[in-house]
Formats: structure tokens, C-alpha cells, sequence
């Protein structure tokens, strides 16, 4: 029976029946005319999931790994199923030399990038801007946006099939994460290795704040005289 210890006895001349463990638990079983990947892989992975296969062991032999969190300003692309793909290889690797292995998942919040997006969203929705809404609305309508494609976001990984524990699954502006970036910026602020000064910045007028030069388009004007 499915889920349950199969035991196979064995009569060997004369001698009292002998119980051999077969295997422990049954995997998924189906019946088809044809290969249903859709099916057959989504249940195998809720099987493994069930069984805690990917949770970490109480041993001393460790092995961990952070997922580099993917931006929950979209979904997933052939590049983070390249990254997936290595990494779970990696870590079913470290498994089967007996190492207990904790590979760790989670999203990040993209910063700008998000705000931009979430800020052309409600502006086509309602035609308001997060001034129009408060910082605490906007905030709101923030993790409205996270819980939609974060989700999204876990449904591609486990549908691609990595092994990651989804028991320690984070996202960069849960409180604790953020509390920790905060330290960390207090810290090298005290150490004098950042500090406050007078330099040329990348200024939007559009969003009112200074943003990276890797969002920047940079453009040579030559005045012709």
C-alpha cells in the first residue's frame, strides 16, 4: 500500500519466514498511454515535499547555500533557471556525500525598480500617484504587488524542480532582513568606510530620488558651434 513499509517474506527451506524491509515509503504511481509531465513532476515534487527531503539533517556535516534572491518586479527567466538549475545540482551533489544541506530561498524587492513599476500600474488603474496615496497606502499597494508575483515567482522554481527549503523562505523587506541591512550601513558608517559628502548624483525628476548609474541612459550631446 502507498505510503506504507513494504515487507516481502521469504521461505528459505525449513527455516521461519524472513521480513524484508522492500522499501520504506512508495513513490508516486500513474497510469497513462503517454507521458503527462505536467502531472507526473508536480507530484513528485509534493512528494519530496511531503517526505522533507529538502529540510536540513541534525548532523555536524553542513553545507549551505543562499538562492541569489530574483526580482519580484516580473517573473522568471531562462537566466534564473540556469542559476536554479547549477545550484540544485549542487546541492543534491553535497546530499548525497551525507552532508546536511540547507539551501535557502527567497525574493528581493528591486528597490526602484519595483516603485517604478507599481507607481505605472496604479497610475493606469486609477490615475493616482503614491503622492496622491500616502506613503502608507503606497506601501500597501508595495505588498499587494509582492504577494502576487512573489508567488508566482515560487511556483516556477518548484515547477522547475529545486530542492530548496522553503521552511527559511524570505523576502528583503521582511523586518528582521531589514533591521540587519540597517545595522550593517550603521556599522561601516561608524568604521568610516560610507559617508556623507558633496558629489555629482543621478537625480529623477520623475521619482524624486537618486537612483544607480546602472539605471541610467547615457546620452553625449555635442554642440556644434
Amino acid at each position: 500500500m502507498a505510503g506504507q513499509i513494504m515487507l516481502q517474506s521469504l521461505r528459505v527451506a525449513n527455516r521461519s519466514p524472513i521480513k524484508t524491509c522492500v522499501r520504506a515509503y512508495a513513490a508516486p504511481v500513474h497510469k497513462f498511454e503517454k507521458y503527462e509531465p505536467k502531472v507526473v513532476e508536480s507530484d513528485w515534487y509534493a512528494w519530496w515535499q511531503k517526505r522533507g527531503l529538502f529540510a536540513p539533517k541534525r548532523t555536524d556535516n553542513k553545507f549551505t547555500m543562499l538562492l541569489p534572491p530574483p526580482n519580484v518586479t516580473g517573473v522568471l527567466h531562462i537566466g534564473h533557471a540556469l542559476t536554479l538549475s547549477i545550484q540544485d545540482a549542487i546541492a543534491r551533489w553535497n546530499r548525497m556525500h551525507g552532508r546536511s544541506v540547507n539551501w535557502v530561498p527567497g525574493t528581493d524587492h528591486a528597490g526602484i525598480s519595483m516603485q517604478s513599476v507599481v507607481e505605472k500600474k496604479l497610475k493606469r488603474e486609477t490615475g493616482q500617484t503614491r503622492h496622491d496615496l500616502g506613503r502608507e497606502a503606497f506601501v500597501d499597494e508595495v505588498w499587494k504587488w509582492k504577494q502576487q508575483h512573489g508567488d508566482r515567482i515560487k511556483q516556477q522554481t518548484t515547477r522547475i524542480g529545486a530542492s530548496l527549503n522553503w521552511a527559511e523562505e524570505y523576502f528583503t523587506m521582511d523586518p528582521q532582513h531589514s533591521q540587519v541591512v540597517r545595522d550593517a550601513f550603521i556599522r561601516l558608517y561608524d568604521d568610516g568606510l560610507v559617508y556623507r559628502t558633496t558629489k555629482m548624483v543621478n537625480w529623477s525628476c520623475a521619482l524624486q530620488s537618486v537612483i544607480s548609474d546602472i539605471e541610467v541612459k547615457i546620452r553625449c550631446w555635442i554642440e556644434m558651434l
